[in-house]
């Protein structure tokens, strides 16, 4: 796994955790419709013209809040809470003017707080769970990763070793808990030898990381986010997580394959990144999907014959289609059409790459 299966970090100091990156701006979706907005207030301006009734509702974020827990593990603002159609309004209980409601929440850090708007005989209750750590402690489970990663080997004791040292900063331990559980997951997947979950859960433990990181604006949070939504193929929430890095203008080059635009894939080849810091925690297979990925120009003829022998092992069959698009885009690239057109076809009745191989058949039956 990253610097663990290499002696790089032995050489170099990583580099990486106190960046600044702008994330792309958020959509806002309407979870009754699934229409996306750009704005806080048009979706809930949608909301009540769309899809209206008269129960109390409330907003976070300009997401519309249900009867599950929501746990909040980052600052809000009081003008992230939005709620309309209530008169009275309880906290835990306790009765607060409706106007305090969203500055009630705001000075909130670690605590349960039960929300209740009543009126007209109707309520709606809503539970927050604030579990926001403290940049002290989060900085100091950063440096808890950077020890560990200096054994430059991931293994039980590696994340046994992590979560002990990461339990002097107690705000933090979401944070600690969500990288714990991408790791879990690595190790399920490269079917480590100390681990005793089983190859097809590292899925839910990949899922569970990224909903419990998603919440923190940490470099080491979005990283992993990002290695996460490349494997599930989810291209375009990559790039807007990694921006420009190794993973980010790979991800790029597979969404712009998708839409057909050979051309932009190529020019992507053209911007520098650093990945050190993504090497630490980015598992053999992603390393190597990655590596053929921002290749120059595109795969060598010996990488290609490393990746059709792969493709036809045991392995995710999230990676085996990327693997598929890399090798028809590189046959097409080199005059392979039949090469190119037999790992489009494989592609053909997949849901979302389904409209990516017909384009390329259809493109290269017209070479012919």
């Amino acid at each position: 796994m990253g610097f663990w299966h290499t002696g790089y970090f032995e050489f170099h100091e990583p580099t990486g955790l106190d960046e600044s990156f702008v994330p792309s701006p958020p959509v806002y979706r309407c979870q009754h419709c699934g229409d996306e907005f750009l704005s806080p207030d048009e979706v809930r301006t949608h909301r009540f013209e769309k899809h209206p009734y008269n129960r109390p509702v409330l907003f976070l974020r300009g997401v519309e809040a249900g009867s599950a827990p929501i746990r909040i593990r980052r600052h809000i603002v009081p003008d992230d809470i939005c709620a309309s159609r209530f008169e009275r309004v309880l906290i835990n209980g306790v009765s607060i003017t409706p106007g305090s409601l969203g500055k009630k929440l705001a000075e909130t850090t670690n605590n349960t707080m039960i929300v209740e708007l009543l009126n007209d005989g109707v309520s709606s209750q809503f539970t927050f769970q604030f579990e926001i750590a403290s940049e002290e402690d989060l900085e100091g489970v950063d440096r808890c990763f950077i020890d560990v990663a200096r054994r430059r080997r991931l293994d039980m004791r590696a994340i046994e070793d992590f979560i002990a040292a990461a339990r002097r900063f107690p705000t933090a331990i979401g944070y600690c808990d969500g990288v714990c559980e991408y790791f879990y997951g690595v190790l399920a997947k490269e079917q480590a030898n100390d681990s005793h979950i089983p190859y097809e859960a590292y899925l839910e433990k990949y899922t569970r990381a990224a909903d419990v990181l998603k919440d923190f604006n940490r470099p080491l949070a979005r990283s992993i986010c990002a290695l996460i939504e490349f494997h599930f193929n989810h291209f375009v929430e990559c790039t807007k997580l990694a921006g420009n890095t190794r993973v980010g203008i790979a991800a790029g080059r597979f969404n712009r394959w998708i839409e057909g635009d050979t051309s932009g894939a190529r020019n992507l080849l053209t911007q520098t990144f650093d990945d050190s810091f993504e090497k630490l925690f980015t598992d053999s297979e992603t390393e190597r999907l990655i590596t053929w990925s921002v290749a120059e120009p595109q795969l060598s003829l010996l990488q290609l014959q490393d990746a059709e022998s792969i493709v036809r092992q045991d392995i995710p069959e999230l990676d085996r289609a990327k693997i598929r698009i890399l090798l028809a885009e590189s046959h097409t690239q080199y005059g392979h059409l039949e090469e190119a057109k037999r790992n489009a076809r494989e592609l053909r009745n997949n849901q979302t790459l389904g409209r990516w191989a017909e384009r390329l058949l259809n493109q290269l039956s017209e070479k012919e």
